[in-house]
């Protein structure tokens, strides 16, 4: 029997706006104590047996300008948007589509925002990625909408989530960051004991007003993913006997 208030099941119906997602539920929610949210996305989705699983690896590279245009990397465009806290791509396989993409990604916004932001990484950056996935809206008529549409479609539900700062947000982070840094830099100059102690409060507070920089995000790219055994030996690592 199915609780009556149990939508985990439940397929929404077709996009009628631009805030609205083919989303089966908002995703697992982790508040702090002050009723803060952090949100997450699991989705899956069935890989193309051509699937250019290295050129995937490159738009994602911490190292190569595919993202976003000359000069900025996909790690340093998603340091900008300043909401995902985490994200990583992994191929596995699966019963219902055997090779197979997922996706994880935590930020700090609700699960229909996070869409709406997914569309400014543009069809050609989307399409790097999901373009390796059979039934991924692709060609001179598909939209990064409606790769996007195809993205929320794909979702899975998190059995167990857990974050270490729900109660903070990426941009308080990176700002106490920028404070004890500055911090640390003015007690330095007074245990310094040279020139005049106002003039260097004077200074700190100066410093303290000033917008801070984004704190650079990190990438991992393994690059060698596409060649390594992945999943089949798995069970035999576990010492899982194979169904006959």
């Amino acid at each position: 029997m199915t609780d009556k208030h149990d939508t985990s099941t439940v397929r929404s119906g077709p996009s009628t706006s631009p805030a609205s997602w083919d989303l089966r539920h908002p995703g697992s929610i982790m508040r702090g104590a002050n009723g803060e949210e952090i949100h997450e996305f699991l989705g899956m989705w069935p890989l193309k047996p051509d699937a250019d699983l290295v050129g995937l690896r490159d738009a994602l590279s911490r190292e190569a300008p595919f993202w976003g245009g000359p000069g900025k990397t996909f790690s340093e465009a998603t340091t900008h948007l300043g909401l995902i806290r985490t994200a990583r791509w992994f191929v596995g396989t699966s019963t219902e589509f055997g090779p197979t993409l997922y996706f994880v990604s935590q930020f700090d916004s609700s699960l229909e925002k996070y869409f709406d932001d997914f569309v400014l990484n543009g069809k050609t950056n989307l399409e790097k990625i999901w373009g390796t996935c059979i039934g991924c809206p692709t060609g001179p008529n598909a939209t990064a909408r409606d790769i996007v549409q195809y993205v929320a479609r794909g979702q899975i539900k998190t059995l167990v989530c857990y974050d270490a700062l729900p109660s903070l947000t990426l941009g308080q982070i990176q700002k106490m960051a920028d404070w004890y840094q500055k911090t640390q830099k003015f007690q330095r100059a007074v245990f310094a004991g040279d020139g005049n102690l106002e003039d260097k409060v004077n200074a700190f507070f100066a410093e303290l007003a000033k917008p801070y920089p984004f704190v650079p995000s990190g990438a991992d790219i393994d690059a060698d993913v596409a060649n390594e055994q992945q999943f089949t030996d798995v069970p035999e690592r576990l010492g899982v006997k194979k169904a006959a």
